[in-house]
């Protein structure tokens, strides 16, 4: 169908980042301890240069395989050239930690190494899918 040709499993991966966010807020809130200690310049800098690069990897994953081409066959193009995934390469990577840090809390290093084999996964079915 168009949806998946178009979205593959990305929504599902969304859905599942997240919840497993929302599980490790929940647990943090039941842990007293276990900030980091980052300053707050240094978290807003992480978080806006994160935030900044994983914006540049969407779009130089969008601008590589137009939505007309998706789902019709391998593209080697762009940022398909260098990252088998881009468009998750790009959150996982680039984006997850800066948050991570962000919250300042060693939860949200567990929610990081959660992210891996989630996306993983998710990965696995888009590409079952397609």
């Amino acid at each position: 169908n168009a949806f998946l040709r178009v979205f593959g499993a990305g929504p599902l991966g969304v859905l599942l980042t997240i919840a497993s966010l929302g599980l490790a807020f929940w647990a943090r809130s039941r842990l007293p301890s276990g900030a980091l200690g980052l300053p707050a310049p240094i978290r807003y800098a992480v978080l806006a240069c994160a935030g900044l690069a994983t914006a540049a990897g969407l779009v130089w994953s969008l601008r590589s395989l137009l939505a007309a081409q998706r789902g019709r066959g391998f593209c080697m193009e762009g940022a398909y050239r260098w990252v088998r995934h881009p468009l998750y390469a790009s959150f996982i990577t680039l984006g997850a930690p800066g948050l991570a840090l962000f919250f300042d809390h060693w939860m949200f290093l567990v929610w990081l190494c959660a992210l891996h084999p989630i996306w993983h996964l998710v990965a696995s079915l888009e590409e079952r899918l397609m």
